[in-house]
Order: structure tokens, then C-alpha cells, then sequence
């Protein structure tokens, strides 16, 4: 853990909205492993013309209510950008891991650019669980895991473990060729080779072509009827990542399923122990 308590600290940032609620929702009901510590952010971002109206205490109050007795709740207020925020929190809080709901695919043409939940993505130094719509939060049976082949293995192989940690299952470790001509023999030997390299147990592999990366990832995530998609990124809190093009932002953006985003280069001094 990241903090020094002994409960995992999850930061579920708030604006009021159904995508909070649905965050709110998976948290309040998985049945964490391990003592847990609630911190929920909202943020008086003054881009925002009008605030939130005036039920919007009342709400997340009401909201708050499917948590049970025993897991602690605490909650921020803070005033700027709204990402800004988040990643201020992280750092003075603790966090191990962010919570949050995303407002659900629209296909190919409904990119929710510039969303909330696409940035903290991008630019999170911890993990983030992106919750769909109608989406219950559980232990998943088969979790995907896009393999990188140009990643160092060790920097996946500790987030993997945190997943596994959390949410038990079986890994689908998957290389999308995107190149019509490749050789799908040879990119299935070489993630043969990378998959036991990582040391997860418990795997399957597989190959799939297609004409982009996310495209691929969630055909696949489709077939085998997974429970989650886990993704690796960067983790920059550098502002300029947030516009660059990101494989895990398109994902999260179109999944009918929760994907867990794993910043892997922080995972040497972060994640659940």
C-alpha cells in the first residue's frame, strides 16, 4: 500500500453525477479482500458555471448510504480543475487506487474526449478502476491483459499480482497485430516466451488481428465473455499526456465491462503489498 494505515485507500472523485453514483455503487458492494478506507473528492472547479445545484449534497449523501458500517468514509472538498484536484489528493492522501464511473460507450464516433474519467486515466501514478454503466464490480473470472511486447515484463508482472490480489481470475494475456501481413505463429511464440516471463499462473494466450490495438482488445474481451480488461499506461502526471493518443483512454472510453488501469512504472514503490 501506498499509504501508511493499514487500510487500502480508494479516492472515488465525485461530480454529482450518475457515472459517480455507478463508482460509489461497485465499491460500496465488492467484497474487498483486505481493510479498506473510502475518500470521496468533489471538486468546486470554477469552469463549472452554476455549481452542481442545490440537491447535490442530498444526493451524495443518500449515495453514501450502500456503503456498510464497517468500511470508514471520508470525504474532500477542494477547489480548482477537477483532474488537477484528483491528482493533488493522490499525492497528499495516499491513494492506492482511484474509482470511477464513465458514462458508457457510444461506438466508434462518441469518444468522450476531454472527459474526466479519459484524463485521470492518462495521467494517474495509481491505479484506476473505470466502472461502466449497469456494470457490478466482482471477482472476475477472466481478466484480459494486452501485452505490450516492447514493455519490460517486470514492470507488468507486479501490477498483475495486485490484480490478482484484488480480484482473483484467470489472465488472458493478448497481442493484437495490427499489421493484415503479419505472421500470427511468430507473435504467438514470442508471447509465449514474454507470458512466462511474468510468472502469473493461471493464463491463456492469444493472438488477434486487427486494424487498431483498442479495437482488437475489446473484440477479444467480447469472445471469451470477460469480466474485466486490465491495461497498462504510463502513469505522466505531465499535462500534456492528456491530449496525446492513448490505447488505455480508448478502451476505457468504449468497454462494456470495467477496465483497470495500471500505471506500470510506478509499480516498484506502489500498489497493494
Amino acid at each position: 500500500m501506498t499509504n501508511s494505515s493499514t487500510r487500502f485507500r480508494i479516492l472515488i472523485p465525485c461530480d454529482y453525477s450518475e457515472a459517480c453514483r455507478q463508482a460509489l455503487d461497485a465499491c460500496a458492494t465488492f467484497d474487498w479482500k483486505m481493510p479498506v478506507e473510502v475518500l470521496i473528492l468533489t471538486v468546486q472547479d470554477p469552469m463549472r458555471g452554476g455549481g452542481y445545484g442545490e440537491n447535490a449534497d442530498k444526493l451524495l449523501t443518500e449515495w453514501l448510504t450502500a456503503f456498510p458500517a464497517g468500511i470508514p468514509i471520508r470525504r474532500l472538498d477542494e477547489k480548482g480543475r477537477f483532474v488537477n484536484a484528483v491528482l493533488k489528493v493522490l499525492t497528499t492522501q495516499g491513494i492506492d487506487l482511484v474509482i470511477a464511473g464513465t458514462r458508457g460507450s457510444r461506438g466508434w464516433d462518441g469518444v468522450f474526449v476531454g472527459s474526466h474519467v479519459e484524463k485521470i486515466v492518462r495521467v494517474s501514478p495509481v491505479p484506476v478502476l473505470a466502472i461502466q454503466p449497469r456494470q457490478h464490480l466482482a471477482e472476475s473470472r477472466d481478466i484480459v491483459v494486452p501485452i505490450d511486447l516492447g514493455q519490460e515484463p517486470g514492470e507488468l508482472s507486479k501490477c498483475l499480482a495486485a490484480i490478482r490480489k484484488l480480484f482473483g481470475g484467470r489472465f488472458h494475456f493478448l497481442y493484437v497485430e495490427t499489421n493484415q501481413a503479419g505472421n500470427e505463429l511468430t507473435a504467438m511464440e514470442l508471447l509465449a516466451e514474454y507470458s512466462r516471463k511474468l510468472g502469473a499462473g493461471n493464463y491463456e494466450n492469444a493472438v488477434i488481428t486487427a486494424g487498431e490495438v483498442a479495437e482488437g482488445i475489446l473484440k477479444y474481451a467480447a469472445q471469451v465473455g470477460a469480466g474485466m480488461i486490465a491495461i497498462g499506461t504510463m502513469g505522466n502526471p505531465d499535462p500534456s499526456q492528456m491530449f496525446r493518443p492513448s490505447v488505455a483512454a480508448d478502451v476505457v472510453n468504449h468497454a462494456r465491462i470495467p477496465v483497470f488501469a495500471c500505471p506500470l512504472r510506478q509499480w516498484e514503490s506502489s500498489g497493494p503489498q
